[in-house]
This record gives structure tokens, sequence and C-alpha cells, in this order.
């Protein structure tokens, strides 16, 4: 099995990626049907919660978090 990338995946080692934009292991044709199968189901817990802390400005992080 081999990682798979999205087709539009960044090339900045800084960007923020969208959960569904992450790498995984298997064929990049299980992405749209199974992505979240895919993967521990916490990690794709994570990866929502995530993506909505950052576009809400993350709140409640001090200067050093």
């Amino acid at each position: 099995m081999r990682m798979v990338m999205h087709p539009d995946f960044p090339r900045s080692p800084y960007a923020s990626l969208p959960p569904e934009m992450h790498w995984f292991r298997a064929d990049e044709t299980l992405r749209a049907m199974a992505y979240e199968k895919l993967l521990p189901p916490l990690v794709a817990h994570i990866r929502h919660d995530v993506a909505a802390w950052r576009k809400a400005g993350y709140p409640g992080a001090s200067l050093t978090s």
C-alpha cells in the first residue's frame, strides 16, 4: 500500500490543510467514499475540530500555545 496525497496538496509546509486534504494509506479512488473510515476515528475527529478552531481565529489560545 502506498501513501496517497490529495491532488491539490500544497507545496508549502506551512499551509493549513482542510481535513479532507490530508494523506492516508489507500488508493486515491477511496478518498471520496471512505476517507474517514480509512483513518483511526480519533484522527478524523481531531482534524475537523482543529480546522474549526483555526477558522474561528484560535479562541482560547495564549501567546505561548
